[in-house]
């Protein structure tokens, strides 16, 4: 109305526009290293791939690229399956990692990347699990480790979505390298109890910071919510997290079917917007963690494991 009035009306924005204004330049912060979230809760079902790739896609969407979807499960996953096929080979992670040693040399170059990762439509990349039938490679923390540091030369920020085993030797080695942690749950009570469970595993082994900065998203996957269950895990969660975001109902996610960002609903979309500036700030409140350990790192003896602590690991 104001272009088509030709100056001669003025309409004031919203607030809601204005908040989404807002939310546009909050997800645009930078970072001095490169970032890792780990998407985590070792319920099935709890919604960690549709979280990772929302999350994914809205941060490549309006930061223009530099962001890596991960699918960090110790097996099969099904991040792949769930991402946009594109036109991309289907080469997997466990091909990666076969030839990870070529990409710690000096030579290595982003567009040998290119034969693994899958392109998306909004400005991101799907690193997939292995779907080879008959092939029985797993990714241990060793694996994990040399993936993290080839990948990080190239990527700014990247979404792993982790498998159900909290035990496993990748998912431990994802908890260390973590700079910021995300807990999904649809509206469920063992999905959402599942996730409060590895939030007190993580806190009882020294992963506080992570705990502390973490961000829940609760993912409506049924057009009719219990909406008193819902605000009773939103008030629960926000009682041990930095931050909660509500993802509504979406029909164009389904269990089983291929996400894209373009097709999301635009109430969706905002959603996951939120949730990916709640993200940023939660690694912002880390990073500002870990400036301030470094500082102390010369002044007290224990200053290390300090250090340690503040990114996630400590003891398993």
């Amino acid at each position: 109305m104001n272009r088509l009035s030709g100056g001669l009306v003025r309409i004031p924005p919203r607030a809601a526009e204005l908040q989404h204004r807002e939310a546009q330049v909050q997800v645009l912060r930078s970072f001095q290293t490169s970032q890792l979230v780990m998407v985590a809760n070792p319920k099935g079902g709890a919604g960690k791939t549709p979280t990772t790739l929302g999350l994914a896609a809205t941060l490549g969407y309006y930061r223009g690229g530099y962001v890596l979807a991960w699918d960090n499960n110790e097996t099969r996953g099904t991040l792949g399956q769930r991402a946009e096929a594109g036109l991309s080979a289907g080469a997997s992670v466990v091909d990666l990692l076969a030839q990870i040693d070529s990409f710690l040399t000096a030579s290595a170059s982003v567009g040998q990347l290119g034969a693994f990762v899958r392109p998306q439509s909004a400005h991101f990349d799907v690193l997939a699990s292995d779907e080879t039938p008959g092939r029985q490679r797993m990714v241990d923390a060793a694996g994990f480790e040399k993936l993290h540091q080839a990948l990080a030369r190239w990527y700014r920020l990247m979404v792993t979505d982790t498998g159900n085993n909290v035990r496993a030797p990748n998912w431990w080695a994802s908890v260390r390298a973590a700079n910021g942690l995300v807990v999904p749950t649809s509206v469920q009570v063992d999905a959402a109890n599942a996730g409060l469970w590895m939030l007190d595993h993580l806190r009882a082994v020294g992963a506080q910071t992570l705990v502390q900065n973490a961000v829940a998203v609760v993912t409506c996957a049924d057009p009719r919510v219990d909406q008193g269950l819902l605000a009773k895990i939103v008030d629960t969660y926000r009682e041990i997290v930095r931050e909660v975001v509500v993802i509504p109902f979406d029909p164009k996610i389904q269990p089983g079917t291929r996400i894209s960002y373009k097709d999301l609903a635009e109430p969706t979309r905002r959603a996951y917007l939120g949730a990916a500036v709640a993200v940023i700030e939660s690694l912002r409140a880390t990073e500002v963690a870990v400036q301030q350990a470094q500082a102390q790192q010369g002044q007290t003896a224990g200053g290390r494991a300090e250090l340690q602590q503040v990114h996630g690991g400590g003891a398993q």
